[in-house]
């Protein structure tokens, strides 16, 4: 074979190979933008869904119609009739995360109870007896909530935390347990330190 003959094919096979690799190049990269942005989106459809089933600080609640455990004498938990803050614990019986977290609460109401007035308000009753019997609560208990009220404090998942003001205002509302950066902006709020979760829901 001369020397200065062409060599055909290798060439353009490389040519292609490297067209092929940046097409697909390309193409990845425009999916992992999409798909970031995709992600992006749903994290903030999360968090405004979230929003929409949280009281916002500063609103105003009413006063709230319940039955104290252990008589179930009707009464009305009001907020104007303290100087002090009222703190609203929400729970349930079942809920694992509300026994982890029982440890975190009775050391936040040991430590501040002479500067805020706490009150546990149970969204089921089933169970209820033995809950506290368990985990030692000894703040009032109320239950038989009203649809109404359940629908006014948008009360779901538990448990849940609502500091509320004197004039009946939301000053703080915190749902779930007291982990991660919620532990740390329950203590800071506070100015106490919590022994943090059980490891188990017993």
């Amino acid at each position: 074979m001369s020397e200065n003959a062409p060599v055909t094919g290798r060439p353009r096979v490389n040519s292609t190979i490297l067209g092929l690799n940046a097409v697909v190049l390309i193409a990845s990269v425009v999916l992992n933008v999409l798909l970031a942005y995709r992600v992006q989106r749903q994290d903030s459809a999360i968090v405004a869904k979230r929003a929409e089933n949280m009281l916002n600080v500063g609103v105003s609640v009413p006063p709230i119609p319940a039955k104290h455990w252990g008589d179930d004498r009707q009464e009305v938990i009001s907020f104007s009739n303290t100087n002090r803050p009222t703190v609203l614990y929400i729970f349930t019986p079942p809920c694992s995360w509300c026994k982890r977290n029982n440890d975190n609460f009775n050391a936040l109401v040991t430590q501040k109870s002479g500067q805020y007035r706490f009150i546990g308000l149970s969204l089921s009753k089933d169970g209820l007896g033995e809950y506290l019997a368990t985990h030692h609560l000894t703040i009032p208990i109320f239950a038989d909530l009203s649809k109404e009220t359940i629908a006014a404090y948008k009360f779901g998942g538990t448990p849940q935390t609502l500091v509320i003001s004197p004039a009946g205002m939301v000053v703080k509302n915190w749902k779930g347990a007291y982990t991660g950066g919620q532990e740390s902006e329950v203590e800071s709020f506070f100015q106490v330190k919590l022994p943090g979760l059980r490891a188990d829901s017993q």
